[in-house]
């Protein structure tokens, strides 16, 4: 694919990963809250009509399969990730200019071509490019001082992958002995795994979580391979390793989100049910819990 391609396929995904409430902002009319900042309904409904009115007869098209809800969780999830994304940003002390975010629309082919099918619309384009930018530039901030540590199992289904993350939640003692048992059994189960962001960018979710959370997901879409992960060690002073400076944009955007999972557990997401609910795997709305990329836990406090 061409530089241009990629790129423009880049900023698509950035914009179609798909990014409930109680005290704090009212959740009446609101999309989303995130921390302490309301997402309104309005504003997801205003840029869906403009991606409606991109092309004449979308809305019947899309209505006839079925694509509407998915359309709007799509728009509600990247606003819940620009927000996050801002979040994170204020807290790291990044910046994105108005020059950068000009310059790589002018990469893709310009306004035009950027906003040719999927959810980009000239109004809201450059907040989507300006996501983007800066969730690379927090992938690129750490790629090279990030290192984890983590004990691990496998599992081949989605509940026995659940009832193993809810063990290893019950602290580190209770993980290491599902471990042990684990590979005295002949599944694949470590104890003390160490990983830096070059040795398997697919894995980014680990790196978006504190010490004492556990995370269990497919790494291949489909694979029916379950990895349960608790995070027993997360270093952000790690030596330069060599192999990190080929990760291209592309992957130091991947990094980059799953990053957000940090941003997303410390302030909170609260997702309005007309959208589904949200994956704190993957950092999207899904239609149903059943339908999340897998499970993330918080170990009690008092568990190290």
């Amino acid at each position: 694919m061409p530089r241009h391609g990629r790129l423009l396929a880049s900023i698509a995904a950035a914009g179609l990963l798909l990014a409930g409430c109680g005290s704090g902002p009212s959740q009446v009319g609101a999309a989303a809250i995130v921390g302490d900042n309301r997402i309104p309904v309005s504003d997801v409904q205003s840029w869906f009509g403009e991606v409606l009115a991109k092309e004449p007869g979308l809305r019947e098209k899309w209505q006839q399969q079925g694509q509407l809800d998915d359309l709007g969780r799509k728009l509600a999830s990247q606003l819940v990730l620009q927000e996050l994304v801002a979040q994170a940003a204020r807290d790291e002390g990044l910046t994105v200019t108005d020059q950068q975010v000009a310059d790589l629309i002018n990469q893709v082919g310009g306004p035009q071509r950027a906003t040719e099918g999927g959810i980009n619309t000239p109004e809201g384009l450059r907040d989507v490019v300006r996501t983007y930018l800066l969730e690379t530039e927090l992938g690129r901030k750490y790629v090279d001082r990030l290192a984890i540590t983590f004990d691990y199992s496998r599992a081949s289904t989605r509940g026995e992958a659940e009832e193993k993350a809810k063990r290893m939640a019950q602290g580190p003692a209770e993980a290491a002995a599902l471990v042990q048992e684990d590979a005295k059994a002949g599944v694949l189960a470590v104890l003390d795994q160490k990983l830096r962001p070059s040795d398997n960018p697919k894995l980014a979710p680990l790196f978006g979580a504190q010490p004492g959370t556990v995370l269990a997901f497919e790494p291949e879409t489909n694979s029916g391979q379950w990895l349960i992960a608790r995070i027993k060690e997360r270093r952000t002073d790690a030596p330069p390793t060599a192999s990190s400076g080929g990760m291209g944009d592309q992957m130091l955007q991947s990094l980059g989100i799953g990053l957000l999972g940090i941003t997303a557990d410390r302030v909170g997401v609260r997702l309005s049910p007309r959208y589904g609910v949200w994956d704190r795997v993957n950092l999207v709305a899904v239609p149903s819990e059943g339908e999340t990329a897998g499970f993330r836990l918080s170990a009690p406090a008092a568990a190290g």
